[in-house]
C-alpha cells in the first residue's frame, strides 16, 4: 500500500493546519508498519508501540511546522530509526540486559549494527516502492496471490492454505519464492540484513 504524491501532500497540508483528520489518516497508515520495523530491530513489541506512538506524538504537537512538500515516509522512518538507536542505547547500561543470553545479545548487537548503518537519507524510497510493485506484478499469478495475502493482508500460512486449498508447505514456498525474487531486484537499495528485517515484517 502506498499513498500517491498528490494525496500525500494534501494531507500534509491539511495537518500542518491542524486538521485532526489528516492526522488520523496519517496515524492509521503508518502505524503499523512502523511498530513491525521498530519490533524486528528491538525485539520488544510494546517498546516498539510506545515508540512508534511518540513519534506520533511529537508530529502532532510540531504540525506547525511540517512541510507539505516533504518525504513522509522518509522522516517516519528516520524518526523511528533514531528512537530504536536510543532504546538500544539504553538497554545497554542496564543489568537485565547484559543477563540474558549471549544468543540473544548477539542478535541485537546485529541488529542494531544494522540499524545504525541504515541511512535512510539515501534510500529512494518512490523508486524503491515502484520497484517493490513492479516485482510482486511480475511474479506468478498463485505467488503474488500467496505474498499479497501474506505480507499485506496479514494472513497466517494455516489461513492462506486454507483459503486457497493448498498446503502450507506450498504457501511458504511461494513467500520464499516471492522473497528471492524481491531481495535481487532490490538488492542496489538495501543491505541483506535491512531487506530481510523489513520484508519479515509487512513493508
Amino acid at each position: 500500500m502506498y499513498l500517491t504524491s498528490s494525496i500525500e501532500k494534501e494531507v500534509l497540508e491539511n495537518l500542518k493546519n491542524g486538521d485532526p483528520n489528516a492526522f488520523e489518516s496519517v496515524f492509521k497508515f503508518w502505524y503499523e508498519p512502523l511498530v513491525h520495523f521498530a519490533d524486528e530491530y528491538i525485539s520488544d513489541l510494546e517498546s516498539a508501540r510506545n515508540i512508534v506512538q511518540n513519534i506520533f506524538m511529537r508530529l502532532w504537537e510540531k504540525h506547525t511546522l511540517v512541510d507539505p512538500d516533504s518525504n513522509l515516509k522518509a522522516y517516519l522512518y528516520m524518526a523511528t530509526r533514531n528512537a530504536c538507536l536510543s532504546h538500544m542505547r539504553h538497554l545497554r547500561v542496564e543489568t537485565a540486559y547484559f543477563e540474558k543470553s549471549l544468543h540473544n545479545n548477539d542478535n541485537l548487537q546485529l541488529n542494531y549494527d544494522a540499524l545504525e548503518e541504515l541511512n535512510i537519507d539515501q534510500i529512494d524510497f518512490s523508486q524503491l516502492e515502484k520497484l517493490i510493485r513492479e516485482t510482486i506484478e511480475s511474479l506468478p499469478e498463485r505467488c503474488r496471490e500467496v505474498f499479497i495475502m501474506s505480507r499485506y493482508q496479514e494472513m497466517k500460512n494455516k489461513e492462506i492454505a486454507l483459503k486457497l486449498d493448498i498446503t502450507v508447505k506450498a504457501v511458504e514456498a511461494n513467500i520464499t519464492r516471492a522473497l528471492t525474487k524481491l531481495r535481487e531486484n532490490t538488492k542496489d537499495y538495501l543491505p541483506e540484513l535491512v531487506f530481510f528485517l523489513l520484508f519479515n515484517t509487512r513493508f
